[in-house]
């Protein structure tokens, strides 16, 4: 199956009722306009889609009369930190030197109302040592990241940000 485009959002009712070929896409590919995907039914789906596309959770990028092949977000390693844990100024100075190591990394987060997360660039020992260095109460887990974009961040910006 070839899928050329973003059609819409697995929930749209126009897809209620179809059956579901999920495609586990990592943020990692989400951004990749051109890759050859299989979904948990065995279907390959052949991308193609335009530059600038983004994969979010629940995009639905074929379908047809009887199924649709909807997106899916796995769980990957990553370092997930909830404010509620590290409040107060002692907890802000600590969040703020998190953000700059994650900054200076140039790792994507994502932020909600309750915690910030990052991908895993290092080894699960290592990104624990960190926290435990910087005094953050957070965890090294599993879990879905940029499920509907990133949070801004320097590598959203084409404007050349250069070493």
């Amino acid at each position: 199956m070839n899928a050329h485009s973003i059609i819409g959002d697995i929930s749209e009712s126009r897809f209620g009722g179809l059956a579901r070929h999920h495609v586990d896409i990592g943020w990692g590919d989400a951004t990749k306009h051109r890759q050859v995907v299989v979904a948990d039914t065995g279907l390959v789906v052949q991308l193609t889609l335009p530059r600038g596309s983004f994969l979010r959770a629940g995009a639905v990028i074929a379908a047809d009369d009887t199924a649709a092949v909807v997106v899916r977000r796995p769980a990957e390693d990553a370092i997930s930190v909830r404010f509620a844990d590290n409040d107060g100024v002692a907890g802000a100075r600590r969040m703020l030197l998190l953000g700059y190591l994650l900054g200076n990394q140039h790792a994507p987060i994502d932020v909600d109302e309750h915690a910030v997360a990052a991908p895993l660039f290092t080894s699960a020992q290592a990104a624990e040592e960190l926290l435990t260095e910087l005094g953050v109460t957070g965890d090294v887990t599993q879990r879905a990241l940029a499920v509907d974009g990133w949070a801004r961040t320097s590598a959203d910006s084409h404007a050349g940000h250069r070493h």
